[in-house]
């Protein structure tokens, strides 16, 4: 966040002298000391968060790639051929919050299926047809989501769960 927040004090100010890059380190670590205090963030989250950029870009990615994939699927849906919807039932094994989240997200953005419910990591998703919902709990999306919390450690999970051991519910 110190970077993004230098950054975003560089394209506000519109120029790049001496004057505006102190100020503008001085401003960006008054913010980021306020941002530790007030909404708990940290040098180790700072860390695994610059950690997390290539594994988000790489996500990204195959976001991108899974969408146009799954678009061309659903044409033959788009010009006239009946839907089959099914509705599927699954646990996540993903630990944390953010990452389920990013999961249903990915789920809901890919054509042809469509997150209807998540409550403790079980997923309710409608698809198109029965062969969008094969493999919804071992997609690519879960794999790298996983690769993701690996490279976290433990941050991303609640504070309630830190103070009990990391066990769940």
């Amino acid at each position: 966040m110190l970077l993004l927040l230098f950054l975003f004090w560089i394209v506000l100010s519109g120029k790049i002298t001496l004057e505006t890059a102190v100020f503008g380190v001085i401003l960006t670590l008054v913010v980021w000391l306020f941002s530790c205090r007030a909404i708990g963030w940290s040098l180790h989250r700072e860390l695994v968060f610059y950690r997390l950029i290539p594994h988000a870009v790489s996500y990204a990615a195959v976001l991108i790639f899974e969408i146009i994939k799954s678009a061309v699927s659903v044409l033959p849906y788009v010009f006239g051929r009946a839907p089959d919807g099914v509705t599927a039932e699954f646990d996540s094994p993903l630990e944390s919050p953010a990452a389920n989240a990013a999961l249903a997200n990915s789920i809901t953005l890919t054509p042809g299926t469509i997150t209807v419910h998540v409550k403790d990591g079980h997923f309710t998703v409608h698809c198109l047809s029965p062969a969008f919902a094969e493999g919804l709990d071992t997609s690519v999306f879960v794999r790298r989501l996983k690769k993701m919390e690996a490279a976290a450690g433990s941050v991303g999970k609640n504070k309630k769960d830190k103070k009990e051991g990391g066990r769940k519910k």
